[in-house]
C-alpha cells in the first residue's frame, strides 16, 4: 500500500501535474475492482467446488509474479500509470481466487464458537506486521524508493507460499446435488438476499466499502496535497493506523462470546463515517495521527464484525460463494469509491471529499441501524442469537 500510493505520486510529479496524485490512486484502486468485481462472485463457487490448497497456492504463485514485475519496471524508471494499471488489474485476478479461498478455510480450521476470535486473531496477525512494514516503509523508501517497497512485497509472498504448502489438502464439502457454476451463484446470491441479517450486512458493507475505507488508500494524496509533507508523514499515519487496527482486531476476537455483535458491527460503521469526515478538517499531523489511530479501530470493527457474522451464519455449502460476495464488498467496491473519491478530489480538493463522503456514509448507516432490527439484536439476549451450527449440510 505505501509503495504502490507513493508511486501514484511520483507518476503525477513527474509529470509536472501533481494534483493528479489522486487520481491516479484512483485509477489504479480501479483497476483493482475490475476483476474483484467481474471474478470474485464466480471465484467463490469455483472455491466451493475445489481442493482449496491448490486453489491458493496457484493464486499466490501468480500474484507474487505480477508484483515482482511492477517491481521492476518501477526500480527501472519505466513505470507508466499504464503500465502499473494493467499488472495491478493482473494482481486482482489471481486475489479474486485467493480472498475467498483463505476467508473459507476459517470454518475449516477452528470450532464453530471460536469462529470470531480466529477471525480477530487473523487479523491482528496481518496489522500487527503492518505496523512494522509501515514504520520500515518510511525509513526505506528514500534509499530503496517505491519500486523497492513493491519487490520487498513480492519478496514477502514467499514464505505465504511455503506454509500454504504446509497445509493438509482441503477438498470441497460434499453435496447432494451440484448445479452448474453460474447457477451456484445465482443460489448464493439468492441465499443472502433471502437472510434478513446478512442482507443487512451486506447493505452497510457496501456504504462502508464506497465510501469510508478509501480514505486509507487516498493517505498518499491527502499527506503530499493537504498536509504538505513527505513519505515520513505517510509512514506516520499508516502505522497508527495499524496500531489502531491491531486493537480493533483485538476487540473483535475478545468480543466472540460476548453479546452485542451485531451492534459493535453497526457501530463501528457509524463511527468509521463520523472519523473520515473529521479527518478531513485536519490540517496538521498530530490531530490527523489520532484520527487514523481512531479510524484503524473502527475499520476493523466493522471488517472484522462483518466476517465473524457470515462465517457463522452461513451453511458450509454456500461458504464460499458468501465470503466471495464480501471479498467483492471490500476488495471491489472499496476501489471504486476510491476512483470515486479520488477524482473528485483531484478537483474539490481530497480533504474536501473526506468530509462530505465520511457524512453521506453516517447518514445511510444510521438509517440502516434503524432498520436492521434484527442485525442490531444480533447475540443480545433480547435478540436474535447466533445459530448453534453453521452450515447444517442443506442440499443445493
Amino acid at each position: 500500500m505505501f509503495g504502490l500510493g507513493w508511486l501514484a505520486v511520483e507518476l503525477a510529479v513527474r509529470e509536472g501535474s501533481p494534483e493528479l496524485a489522486p487520481l491516479y490512486i484512483g485509477l489504479i484502486g480501479a483497476a483493482r475492482a475490475v476483476p474483484a468485481i467481474a471474478f470474485t462472485i464466480v471465484a467463490g463457487a469455483v472455491v466451493d467446488r475445489s481442493e482449496r490448497r491448490g486453489l491458493l497456492l496457484r493464486s499466490q504463485t501468480a500474484a507474487t509474479l505480477f508484483v515482482a514485475i511492477l517491481a521492476a519496471l518501477a526500480m527501472a524508471g519505466s513505470a507508466s500509470i499504464a503500465t502499473v494499471m494493467a499488472l495491478t488489474l493482473l494482481v486482482g485476478v489471481a486475489a479474486s481466487f485467493d480472498a475467498p479461498a483463505r476467508q473459507s478455510l476459517i470454518p475449516r480450521l477452528v470450532p464453530h464458537e471460536d469462529i470470531m476470535s480466529a477471525v480477530g486473531l487473523q487479523s491482528m496477525a496481518a496489522h500487527a506486521t503492518g505496523i512494522v512494514g509501515s514504520m520500515l516503509a518510511g525509513l526505506l523508501i528514500a534509499p530503496l524508493g517505491a519500486g523497492g517497497l513493491i519487490m520487498a512485497n513480492a519478496v514477502g509472498h514467499l514464505p505465504v507460499i511455503v506454509a500454504i504448502a504446509l497445509l493438509p489438502p482441503m477438498p470441497p464439502t460434499e453435496v447432494a446435488f451440484r448445479p452448474h457454476v453460474l447457477r451456484s451463484v445465482r443460489d448464493g446470491l439468492a441465499w443472502i438476499v433471502r437472510d434478513p441479517v446478512v442482507r443487512w450486512v451486506f447493505i452497510v458493507a457496501v456504504c462502508a466499502s464506497l465510501l469510508g475505507r478509501p480514505y486509507l488508500q487516498l493517505l498518499p494524496a491527502f499527506v503530499a496535497n493537504h498536509l504538505r509533507l513527505g513519505p515520513e508523514a505517510l509512514s506516520l499515519l499508516l502505522a497508527v493506523t495499524g496500531v489502531g487496527a491491531l486493537v480493533g482486531s483485538t476487540v473483535v476476537a475478545s468480543v466472540g462470546a460476548l453479546p452485542g455483535r451485531g451492534r459493535f458491527f453497526l457501530g463501528g460503521a457509524l463511527l468509521t463515517a463520523l472519523l473520515v469526515a473529521a479527518l478531513g478538517t485536519r490540517a496538521d499531523l498530530a490531530s490527523s495521527a489520532l484520527l487514523c489511530l481512531l479510524l484503524g479501530v473502527t475499520t476493523m470493527l466493522v471488517m472484522g464484525g462483518a466476517s465473524a457474522i457470515l462465517q457463522t451464519m452461513t451453511p458450509a455449502h454456500l461458504m464460499g460463494r458468501v465470503m466471495a460476495v464480501q471479498v467483492t464488498m471490500f476488495m471491489g467496491l472499496m476501489p471504486v469509491g476510491q476512483l470515486l473519491l479520488g477524482s473528485l478530489g483531484s478537483v474539490l480538493g481530497i480533504e474536501r471529499v473526506y468530509v462530505g463522503a465520511g457524512v453521506v456514509a453516517a447518514v445511510i448507516t444510521a438509517a440502516a441501524i434503524r432498520g436492521a432490527s434484527r442485525l442490531r439484536d444480533l447475540g443480545s439476549s433480547s435478540g436474535s442469537p447466533l445459530p448453534a451450527v453453521a452450515g447444517a449440510s442443506a442440499a443445493e
